[in-house]
């Protein structure tokens, strides 16, 4: 359906063209990175919709960027900064209406195209708001729906009147608008235009009725001839006082959760929704673990029936819906993963509990084998670079020493600086040198101990720090010492040392405590 869009000037995108996969597209990042910014513009395009604009406000959709370029220019009419938006629409669709050249590249595509730009009728005005004044003129700019054969086209005549679109904002799913669109939806799915006719001319007819029962059957007064009656006179009198029930439950009164899955899953699964492109605005909002996982398998099971575009911060929907149909927001730019072999993508789809939107996201990223150096890690980087790692963009994520291939074959892809810490397991040149021969990088490194016989970190650390980690946690119960405790018992013994750490003791920080040193080695490179 929608191949490409081009953005320019809108909201945080001076000039972006993002293709676009014909089934899901997963949009993910950070908070104000512009993942939202492309629901907005696909919105705004396919509505038509000079009212929402409005009511959005133009000034919001600009680029403040190009705006503040231009204040401090030689303010001339004709440097004006424009926002331009374009839908590039698949070539399978053989509509003269939307075929034409006046698009960016000049060459005959199928498209619409929102435009917003100085009022060339009002230059004369906005010339002397300039020249008199020291804010931008928006009040002089116009709106402007257009295909590429240059047709104009609005919410009440839109070319084509096909290309139909849903959008659901979880965070708006409150408001009465947004509760009755969707019993609307749902209504006009299970009805046609014939039906809901016959419907409405009942339902008229039984309120009129009703009315009149007021009078005869209920004996109401009525002074000065005034009467009360059920409002009946809209054309569509039935459906503006209907509601949805489930288990007895209206939707209203449902939890947010709940109404946010049922209406996610309307939207991708019901077939006699008219809606060809989707747009979903964080659907993991509010939702429960095991409510997840359903709204992830009925996303799955709608495929490409529908062109959905699916806003979120969530690692289970990116990495469960296909890592390879995700793009990736930040503030360095969009990253796409389509060249990720497929078996580590379905890796990331099973994979349980994975951390792989906080490593793409990241700037750099620090990867560690399991819960104990996890639990260390953050205190360590503290105490060598005296500032937390998330200060300086840099996440530490726990994947497990036989995943690191999978999250170091995106850090290739993306060019993304890596240190990975792990076990030498009694032979360093074999599994480190040699099996990660093809992954070593300028930009990922491999850090372990290379004393072949400190073959695990709980061994290093003891072996580093004996009589700190006896004195600190040694009991009666560990009959066997306290290096067995530690291998025996790795997360709670990293869970003690740390509390040693940092129980405001100076004689027990980690000024008294070594840290190996090939840890020290990574959390030193990978800030440098």
């Amino acid at each position: 359906m929608i191949e490409q869009i081009r953005l320019k000037n809108f909201k945080k995108f001076r000039e972006e063209r993002i293709s676009l996969n014909k089934g899901r597209n997963i949009l993910v990042g950070e908070n104000g990175v512009g993942k939202s910014s492309i629901l907005l513009a696909i919105s705004c395009v396919l509505s038509g919709s000079y009212s929402l604009i409005e009511r959005l406000g133009v000034h919001t959709l600009f680029n403040m960027e190009a705006i503040n370029e231009f204040m401090v220019s030689n303010k001339e009419f004709k440097d004006l900064p424009i926002v331009d938006v374009e839908l590039f629409i698949s070539e399978d669709i053989i509509n003269h209406d939307l075929n034409g050249k006046k698009n960016s590249t000049k060459e005959k595509k199928n498209g619409l195209r929102m435009r917003i730009s100085p009022d060339e009728e009002l230059s004369e005005y906005i010339a002397d708001a300039l020249k008199d004044t020291s804010i931008f003129p928006f009040e002089y700019y116009k709106v402007e729906f257009n295909t590429f054969s240059d047709r104009t086209y609005s919410s009440y005549k839109r070319y084509p009147n096909y290309i139909k679109y849903s959008y659901l904002d979880s965070s708006k799913v409150n408001s009465n608008n947004a509760m009755q669109d969707y019993i609307n939806r749902i209504y006009e799915s299970k009805t046609d235009r014939t039906l809901r006719n016959r419907i409405n001319n009942k339902y008229r007819d039984t309120t009129q009725k009703f009315s009149d029962s007021l009078y005869s059957e209920f004996a109401l007064e009525s002074p000065n001839d005034l009467k009360i009656k059920l409002n009946n006179q809209s054309g569509n009198s039935f459906q503006n006082n209907i509601t949805v029930e489930k288990s007895g439950i209206q939707i209203q009164n449902l939890g947010q959760g709940e109404r946010i899955f049922i209406n996610t899953e309307f939207l991708l699964t019901n077939s006699s929704d008219d809606s060809r492109v989707v747009l979903i605005e964080e659907p993991e909002n509010h939702l429960s673990f095991l409510n997840m996982h359903k709204l992830i398998d009925k996303i799955m099971e709608a495929g490409d029936q529908k062109q959905s575009f699916i806003a979120t911060h969530s690692n289970m929907i990116a990495s469960r819906l296909d890592l390879q149909n995700a793009i990736f927001f930040s503030e360095h730019g969009i990253t796409r993963l389509e060249q990720l072999n497929s078996d580590t993508a379905n890796f990331f789809e099973k994979a349980p509990d994975n951390n792989v939107l906080n490593f793409i996201l990241s700037k750099r990223a620090v990867l560690v084998e399991g819960d104990a150096e996890y639990i260390l890690m953050n205190e360590f980087y503290k105490y060598v670079q005296s500032n937390e790692p998330y200060a300086e963009d840099i996440s530490i994520v726990a994947c497990g020493g036989k995943t690191f291939k999978r999250y170091l074959e995106i850090a290739k892809i993306l060019d993304k600086k890596v240190a990975v810490i792990t076990d030498n397991d009694h032979d360093y040149e074999k599994n480190i040198t040699e099996y990660y021969s093809s992954f070593v990088t300028e930009k990922i490194r491999i850090f372990a101990d290379k004393e072949d016989l400190r073959h695990t970190f709980e061994v290093s650390l003891y072996e580093y720090n004996k009589t700190f980690i006896d004195d600190n946690l040694k009991s009666h119960n560990m009959s066997k010492g306290v290096q067995h405790y530690m291998l025996s018992n790795k997360a709670e013994a990293a869970f003690r040392l740390l509390c040693v750490f940092t129980d405001n003791n100076e004689n027990t920080s980690l000024d008294y405590f070594e840290i190996p040193t090939y840890i020290k080695d990574a959390i030193v490179w990978i800030r440098n």
